[in-house]
């Protein structure tokens, strides 16, 4: 393109950009037609350019036009090839032929290369996805991927099979070939793209130079750049995909194409049909309406195209081949064929044509993806019983039409009057029971289809719920759940638009998420994995609620999805986007209770979401908040234990509330208050597990409740009653976690037990059995923090069991140790501390780890570095009490700590 004419549409582009959509048109009209049509082409690329490659189309474009500067990379080496010539190029690449350079075998390869301005993350993903697709289809008539790699400089390239040969349009002209041996021709290429769909691929770009015809007659498919999986087990891939105006062929393109809708396999049915309609007519369906892309757009979306055969009788049929045609195929020496789009250089009869060809050829190109043939075996099905003259799919199967295509097939019977009729009746019969066996298939598929969705069903639903709950049932949950979500998979990919399925593999996810990381209840304790689970299943129940909002089971789910998912998140400290879930929760949980009035389940599920959430403030010292949380819970709960006092779900919740209130209390310093309601709630959760002997959330809420007891006896430094509550902790999770090892909810309770007991034997003068304690929790927990070394809450509780360990080897006057230790300490809660400093509570413990470091060094004579350590835990309290984030038991912390610098440097100064 002339330089000035392609910076004056830059500029136009660039105007128009800054328009609203609506404005574009009106200032468009100043224009003349050639500049118009590029600036609209280059528009309509924008938006999806912009979810393609996060680039602008007039940038993207401007790699399209050549660059008279540019070098030749001839004579280069790319990892074993030697670039010999272009073979031609594109938006995102360009094609050289290469030889081997290695000495290891001759060979001569397509080298397929990114350009060097385009090598960004986005392009390089859709290298990355081509070979994937490559390396997946082995077939004769699909070019194959021989090599892939980078070049020095991490640019991507592809070695593919060096196709000599044309494009089949120039093939069979140059050739001359008949309609017959068109006819087999295409079919090939319908068996190539057939193996490609049966792999899960659709090229979404077919057309007559993306497929060559080599020295033997044999076509093969090419560029799959564009091409896209179409199952999950692929990553990035999707169940339907989008293709963008940018990255096809306009003039081949299906409607759904050029309107960006969902594209399958019958996107490619459809180029097929342009492909054919050409082979036999010598021009495009709508040939006539491509000079711009809003014509054809109109055209191939609104408009019919004609039928071929008369196509051909307009544009005139001469069989005969011109004499100075020879047949041609790069790098030979050979005469230059003439080639041109003209029907004189076709040997296809019009006649030929009509009639089956022509309703073959409609069909491909119907404008709704279900009227097309269902796939290219069917299309090339539909040719071969065309060739063999029997009846085909494209045309009403009227015993008329039968009879004919009858009796042409058996002239020879003919003659026998008696013969033809006998053979006619043969015929029908033979159609009509191929009808009722493809009834019956269509029943057998449709009653696979249900039998299979009913199975998947049957194990979430039926069979998980009766182990959800069954202690040593881990292994099992994880099994069914993970067979449940692989059949559920794969029917979603047959019905991605059925709602109700998308619910049922919805919560195939979230109960995969349980098993991978949930909190309560026994999990792998891969929280992570968890997470993404969960992520999976809300982006299908916030589509769904989208889609009818007026479903309160559907609401309902999406609310239950956004407290799972924001507990989760608390555990791996992930405290902004947790709170971010439970208010999104919180919200939606409003909702439902206003839309429900009477219904005392949505009420108890809303005291529970306020309940939890709550927690985050009491763990970060931030009482008043959590007070006025915990306060509508309790008037929620204490009204629904009202109207039915012995209901087991209120009852939990209320246990729940009391827990976390009497934690709460003793934060504040109202020991005696924490623990009559923690020993009422110790009443109700023990009456619980007698009801549910194996129920695992029930016993182990029992646990919580009698370890949240002993952490009360801790911070009102009872030692004897600590000792006495927190050592038997340790037996339930302990006893758990033999029978299911990899259960980390169980593994993560026990480590806790350790560690209180640790504390507690600290608070009665036990330090070997302080340290023996910690021992025993880090053990555990450095083997959770193993599988899921990001998970920064299983960090911080390796720090605090080190810390504690400190203690008592201060105690012991282990100085050396101690320090070591608490140098691990500060090294792992530093960046943690970085990362969240939202949690009071890390910055708390990263203080104390300071302060017993300025403790031993103080105890070592080394005065210098303990006021230093001392400084910098002051530092941390002052701004947790401007912050007013101190506990009231700790409210004396900062004048203990500045006794203790007074100590320090009073000590130094004689």
């Amino acid at each position: 393109m002339d330089p000035e004419k392609w910076n004056k549409i830059k500029q136009v582009v660039n105007d128009a950009l800054e328009l609203e959509p609506s404005e574009r048109l009106e200032f468009l009209e100043r224009f003349d037609a050639e500049i118009r049509a590029e600036v609209e082409s280059l528009l309509a690329f924008e938006d999806s350019s912009r979810d393609e490659f996060g680039i602008s189309a007039v940038d993207l474009s401007s790699g399209f036009f050549a660059d008279d500067d540019s070098t030749s990379l001839a004579g280069e080496t790319i990892g074993a090839y030697r670039i010999v010539s272009e073979i031609g190029e594109g938006g995102m690449g360009a094609v050289y032929l290469a030889e081997r350079a290695d000495g290891k075998f001759e060979q001569r390869v397509a080298l397929k290369l990114l350009r060097r301005e385009m090598n960004t993350a986005a392009f390089r993903r859709r290298f990355e996805q081509e070979r994937t697709i490559l390396a997946a289809l082995e077939h004769p008539n699909i070019a194959r991927l021989l090599d892939a790699g980078t070049t020095d400089d991490r640019i991507p390239f592809l070695a593919m099979e060096y196709i000599e040969g044309l494009p089949i349009d120039q093939y069979c002209r140059v050739h001359g070939l008949g309609l017959q041996e068109r006819l087999n021709l295409f079919r090939k290429i319908c068996a190539g793209v057939a193996f490609a769909h049966r792999n899960l691929v659709v090229h979404r770009d077919l057309k007559p130079s993306n497929i060559l015809i080599n020295a033997s007659g044999e076509p093969k498919l090419l560029d799959f750049g564009i091409s896209k999986f179409i199952s999950e087990d692929f990553p990035g891939a999707k169940t339907a995909t989008v293709t963008r105006l940018g990255a096809m062929t306009p003039s081949y393109a299906s409607p759904e194409q050029l309107q960006s809708r969902s594209v399958t396999t019958a996107t490619d049915i459809y180029s097929l049909g342009v492909i054919l309609f050409e082979l036999l007519s010598g021009h495009r369906p709508f040939e006539s309406n491509e000079s711009s892309l809003k014509e054809i757009y109109r055209a191939v979306v609104e408009s019919e195209p004609r039928r071929p055969s008369a196509v051909i009788s307009e544009s005139g049929f001469n069989p005969s081949r011109t004499e100075d045609e020879t047949v041609a195929f790069p790098d030979r020496q050979t005469k230059p064929a003439k080639t041109s789009t003209s029907s004189a250089y076709l040997a296809v009869n019009p006649r030929s044509v009509s009639g089956d060809l022509d309703n073959i050829v409609l069909k491909a190109l119907q404008k709704e993806p279900e009227r097309r043939y269902s796939s290219a075996e069917a299309f090339a099905d539909d040719i071969r019983r065309h060739q063999e003259g029997r009846p085909i799919m494209a045309r009403p199967n009227t015993l008329t039409y039968r009879a004919g295509k009858f009796v042409r097939r058996n002239l020879a019977a003919v003659i026998a009057a008696a013969a033809i009729a006998v053979s006619i009746i043969a015929g029908i019969s033979a159609t009509l029971w191929q009808a009722r066996v493809a009834r019956i298939e269509s029943a057998r598929a449709a009653k696979r289809f249900n039998d299979v969705r009913k199975l998947a069903n049957s194990y979430i639903f039926d069979v998980y719920p009766e182990i959800e709950n069954l202690e040593g049932a881990l292994k099992a949950r994880e099994k069914i759940v993970g067979n449940a979500l692989a059949y559920l998979d794969g029917l979603s990919a047959e019905a991605s638009d059925d709602l109700q399925l998308q619910g049922e593999l919805a919560t195939a996810y979230e109960k995969i998420g349980d098993v991978q990381g949930a909190l309560n209840n026994s999990s792998l304790g891969n929280i992570e994995a968890g997470l993404e689970s969960y992520r999976k299943a809300r982006m299908l129940r916030e589509a769904i609620s989208t889609a009818d909002p007026a479903d309160l089971g559907a609401l309902e789910r999406l609310a239950n999805n956004y407290y799972t998912t924001a507990r989760t998140l608390w555990n791996n400290t992930q405290t902004a986007k947790a709170e971010e879930m439970f208010e999104k929760g919180l919200k939606l949980r409003r909702e439902l209770v206003a839309a429900q009035p009477a219904s005392a389940e949505a009420k108890n599920r809303l005291a529970v979401l306020l309940i939890d959430y709550g927690a985050i403030p009491v763990f970060n010292s931030q009482t008043e908040r959590a007070v006025g949380l915990f306060e509508e819970a309790l008037a929620i709960v204490e009204s629904l234990r009202r109207d039915q006092p012995e209901n087991a779900d209120f009852k939990k919740t209320m246990t729940r509330l009391l827990r976390i209130m009497s934690k709460s209390k003793g934060s504040l310093g109202d020991y005696e208050g924490g623990i009559r309601g923690l020993t009422q709630a110790v009443e109700v959760s023990r009456e619980l597990a007698r009801e549910f002997p194996n129920d695992f959330r029930v016993q182990r809420s029992v646990w919580l409740t009698n370890s949240i007891f002993c952490e009360l006896y801790i911070d009102k430094q009872d030692g004897p009653n600590a000792v006495s509550t927190c050592s038997p902790s340790i037996n339930f999770p302990k006893a758990a976690l033999v029978k299911e090892p990899e259960n980390g909810v169980v593994a993560y309770d026990l480590a806790i037990s350790y560690f209180n007991t640790a504390r507690a034997m600290r608070l009665a003068g036990r330090f070997p059995e302080v340290i023996e304690n910690c021992d025993a929790a880090m053990a555990v927990m450095t083997k959770l923090s193993a599988k899921e070394s990001g998970n920064a809450e299983y960090r911080r509780n390796l720090a605090i069991y080190e810390t504690e360990r400190a203690r008592a080897l201060i105690g012991l006057r282990q100085f050396d140790r101690a320090l070591a230790g608490l140098q691990k300490t500060i090294e792992i809660l530093s960046p943690i501390v970085e990362s969240d400093p939202k949690s009071t509570t890390y910055r708390y413990d990263l203080s104390m780890s300071y302060r017993l470091s300025a403790q031993a060094l103080f105890e070592k004579n080394e005065r210098s570095r303990a006021l230093e350590s001392v400084g910098k835990a002051i530092e941390i309290v002052n701004r947790l009490r401007d912050e007013n984030a101190i506990r009231d038991a700790d409210k004396n912390l900062a004048a203990e700590l500045e006794n203790e610098r007074a100590r320090y440097s009073g000590e130094q100064a004689r």
